[in-house]
């Protein structure tokens, strides 16, 4: 179930639908008189790229509107007992989108595989969604609708990444070690307007929880926890050892600083030997056990062969198998070491 505190929230979750509908695809609303689903249209017009105002065809019965798709958008009020021959199904297959209202006033001419939408008025005059797919197409397209924005600030990069289902819109990956706090939020502005996405639209953040600097970690951890806040949105964290292995078979290196790496063994996503802080001197020894890893990550021993271009897709890609956060404002970031984090503090 998914609520709507305004018009506008609805609209924005109607928007982001008709961005990822396909030709020939059927979306049936229910919901009593004035739930919102001539409002829930109007977003899925503005993703399909109507520029038309859309109004209800409660007399007309049917109105079509151009955009990337063709909306055809019916009302079956009035349609209650008719038993003739409607020629809607030429309708249902002409390439276009479908979204009924009042669906079930014509039943038995509605294609069995379906996206089935119901809207419900809530006491406070919010309101509530419930999706339904019905066949695996529509499975699908509900997956495709999910927003996931990826941020990584705990090190040596300034990552940023925004994704719809598993499509990849935009992603951004610059040396800012030092300037994580300054540019984390221009930048990602820069991202959510150049994709036309707002704040509202994202449904998932996923961050890596260091070891980190004491800086750096806490600005995605931060943003996220905002988020969390003033927007429905879930968060994930991630590894920073483990962003930067990735699916390689790895040995993950972070400098610690005082002559010293947080290290982790990694192969295909899975953390194989427990990260571990140990001194450089050690990590020499230690290395020599896993000939076949590549060092990754970052630092003066990482070698040459280590493409941190990907680091952004591997946050994603990993927290794919990762649960949601139930309480994010407890969150606490992984720092490269306690000491730094105390004389920060004190």
């Amino acid at each position: 179930m998914i609520k709507f505190e305004n018009e506008m929230a609805m609209i924005a979750f109607g928007k982001k639908l008709g961005q990822v509908l396909q030709p020939n695809m059927m979306i049936t609303l229910n919901g009593e008189l004035g739930a919102g689903k001539t409002t829930l249209t109007k977003g899925i017009g503005a993703g399909l790229g109507v520029k038309r105002v859309i109004n209800s065809p409660t007399f007309t019965i049917l109105k079509s509107y151009q955009g990337r798709l063709t909306l055809n958008h019916f009302d079956a009020y009035r349609l209650e007992g008719q038993d003739d021959d409607l020629g809607f199904e030429e309708i249902f297959d002409d390439g276009g989108v479908c979204v009924i209202e009042w669906p079930e006033f014509i039943s038995d001419i509605i294609p069995k595989e379906h996206l089935d939408i119901t809207i419900y008025k809530n006491e406070d005059n919010t309101r509530s969604l419930e999706l339904k797919a019905v066949g695996k197409k529509y499975e699908d397209l509900i997956k495709a609708m999910k927003m996931t924005l990826v941020m990584d600030t705990s090190n040596q990069y300034l990552g940023i990444g925004l994704y719809r289902g598993d499509e990849k819109l935009e992603t951004l990956l610059v040396n800012e070690s030092k300037r994580q706090s300054e540019y984390a939020i221009p930048k990602l502005q820069e991202i959510l307007e150049h994709q036309h996405v707002s704040l509202m639209d994202i449904d998932e953040m996923v961050i890596t929880q260091g070891p980190g600097s004491y800086t750096g970690v806490r600005v995605a951890m931060t943003i996220a926890k905002t988020l969390a806040v003033i927007a429905p949105v879930k968060i994930k964290v991630v590894s920073s050892l483990a962003a930067y292995a990735g699916y390689q078979k790895a040995i993950s290196v972070i400098d610690a600083r005082s002559h010293k790496l947080f290290v982790g063994v990694y192969d295909q996503g899975q953390n194989i030997v427990p990260d571990q802080l140990m001194s450089r001197d050690d990590f020499e020894v230690f290395r020599k056990q896993y000939p076949d890893y590549k060092v990754v990550g970052d630092g003066d021993l990482v070698g040459e062969e280590s493409d941190n271009s990907q680091l952004v897709d591997h946050i994603f890609a990993l927290s794919k198998d990762l649960e949601t956060i139930d309480q994010p404002d407890l969150l606490v970031p992984q720092y490269i070491k306690e000491v730094e984090a105390k004389k920060t503090c004190y």
